[in-house]
């Protein structure tokens, strides 16, 4: 390929002669657009440029009448002088550094300063060549972008959710809240790959949408540091920093958010398993519109109500209140009118069966629950079927009316049975009444003439006996006495009646022709039966008081 010819570069004055190189210079220096100056090894000026009066805004003649120290504070003019020496001596050619310059209206203005020795041809230092040049501007955007990076900052470790900047997939920036979520150091999370922190089984979806710049929210499961799992929402997008691609992905915590919507998901299939399982009640919600007041939308009744009605004959809430009974339908009718005002019904109906023969008792129980976001009413309630309980009911008050009778019948029968009693134990006193009297009258007498008579003392013992026994016969408590005496033998009643007349055992085995050893023995049996074995009481006295009492003297209770 042939070359291009070459072209010499235009001279920098073409209409006049190549100037010398102090006229070229001075040019630069006063054309230049940074301050410049020449001064004096002591810091006064000699030369300035206008860029240097126009920053410092004093006029060229002023500033000439003027030095270093003048336009900048006393610790930063002894610096200067500190660096300036160094120079001098040969340290150091040039500085630099950056001051406050003050300007004639007192403002500062914000310069960097650039300090070079000026050495004649011997190399003797003479001047210092001072460039300033304003960095106000630069200052303020870097002060603007610090304060800005600041504020990112400041935003990204308030906010609630972790970011994540990154660049092919690897973090390079992370804020606050992502230290916090994963329970790991902000240095650490920073170099990792974004799925280092996803659950493996998620791993592969979040890494091809970071990849791809997919930018709609998506769920994942994320792990601590610890290897708790958790659920989260991510959301990515595709931005430019500092002229490179990167990525910002923001993750939300939703664990708990997610745990309840399982426990509602969960509530919802057991409240909707008990609706729909329902058996003898019904289950519904109605919306009730000011509109259309006599015609509430159905929400949800539960399909027990086919147990109940033919729902092929009910069509809507009309046709539902054509099968009440009227004088029911009117009385429903006005206590929905007044659960407008209660949010309160509680009403017993009769509803045509299925058959359409016979009625079936429905109680209907509901609440109106007002919606905030408009004007409707909703109407939650139960309907319960008490056909039974009704039947069971009236059969009981039928049952109680019988039971009523059969009372009366038998409360009269006890009457006439009272009645009869009282004859009997009339007839029953008669009797011993002419018992009483005939012995009296029929026997004793003759007692009397048989103790007169002339007998032995044997004759006499038994003669006794026998009016004893007589008189225990006829007595009024013979009947309480012969309770204490049931469980006892004829023998064991004959030793005890002579024990109580105050006969000794051996009269006793005289009298019934028995040996003292056998009486002591009766004798003992008695008191065992009367349950004073143990105890040291008069045997003739326990007899004698208890001829009188149902209760055994010191004993525990009735002799049986």
């Amino acid at each position: 390929m042939k070359r291009p010819p070459r072209h010499d570069p235009p001279t920098p004055f073409p209409d006049e002669p190549f100037p010398d190189k102090d006229a070229l210079i001075r040019a630069l220096f006063d054309q230049a657009g940074t301050g410049m100056a020449i001064t004096l090894l002591d810091g006064r000026f000699i030369k300035v440029n206008s860029a240097l009066c126009t920053l410092l805004g004093y006029s060229e003649e002023t500033l000439l009448d003027r030095c270093l120290e003048d336009i900048m504070a006393a610790d930063q003019w002894r610096l200067l002088s500190e660096l300036s020496r160094d120079m001098l001596t040969g340290k150091s050619g040039h500085k630099q550094l950056t001051l406050e310059c003050r300007h004639k209206a007192g403002k500062a203005v914000r310069g960097l300063l650039n300090l070079a020795v000026v050495a004649d041809r011997a190399g003797t230092a003479r001047h210092f060549s001072v460039q300033i040049q304003d960095i106000s501007n630069l200052i303020r955007t870097e002060s603007e972008l610090e304060e800005s990076r600041q504020r990112y900052r400041a935003l990204a470790d308030a906010t609630f959710e972790a970011v994540f900047i990154s660049r092919k997939g690897i973090c390079i920036d992370t804020n606050r809240a992502a230290s916090i979520m994963f329970d790991t150091p902000r240095k650490a999370l920073i170099g990792i790959f974004g799925t280092d922190v996803i659950a493996p089984e998620f791993q592969s979806r979040v890494r091809e949408n970071m990849l791809s710049g997919y930018e709609k929210p998506y769920h994942a499961v994320a792990i601590k540091k610890g290897g708790t799992r958790f659920h989260v929402m991510i959301q990515g997008k595709m931005i430019q920093i500092g002229g490179r691609e990167v990525r910002v992905t923001v993750l939300r915590d939703i664990d708990a958010q997610v745990t309840a919507e399982a426990a509602l998901r969960e509530n919802e299939r057991h409240l909707r398993s008990l609706m729909e399982s329902a058996s003898n009640f019904i289950l519904f919600r109605l919306c009730h519109r000011p509109e259309t007041p006599f015609r509430p939308r159905r929400i949800f009744i539960s399909p027990s109500i086919t147990e109940i009605v033919d729902l092929s004959q009910v069509t809507d809430f009309q046709s539902w209140l054509d099968m009440l009974r009227p004088d029911d339908r009117e009385r429903l009718l006005a206590a929905g009118l007044k659960m407008l005002d209660t949010h309160k019904l509680d009403e017993t109906v009769r509803i045509r069966d299925r058959s359409g023969s016979g009625w079936r008792w429905l109680h209907i129980i509901s609440v109106a629950v007002p919606d905030e976001t408009d004007n409707n009413l909703f109407f939650n309630g139960i309907v319960l079927d008490i056909t039974k309980e009704v039947e069971a009911t009236a059969a009981l008050k039928a049952r109680e009316k019988e039971l009523k009778e059969r009372t009366e019948s038998l409360s009269e029968v006890n009457t006439a049975l009272e009645v009869l009693l009282q004859k009997r134990e009339a007839d029953r006193t008669e009797v011993e009444e002419k018992m009483l009297t005939n012995a009296k009258s029929l026997i004793l007498p003759y007692l009397e003439k048989l103790k007169a008579s002339r007998m032995d003392e044997r004759q006499r013992i038994y003669l006794n006996l026998v009016e004893s026994n007589l008189n225990e016969i006829i007595s009024p408590l013979s009947r309480r006495m012969s309770r204490h005496y049931l469980n006892f033998t004829p023998s064991e009643i004959q030793v005890a009646n002579l024990v109580k007349q105050g006969k000794t055992t051996k009269d006793i085995a005289q009298i019934l022709g028995l040996s003292t050893r056998t009486i002591e023995a009766v004798r003992y049996t008695i008191r065992r039966k009367l349950g004073i074995k143990k105890k040291r009481s008069n045997l003739r006295s326990y007899l004698l008081a208890i001829d009188g009492s149902d209760t055994i003297p010191g004993g525990s209770g009735q002799i049986r």
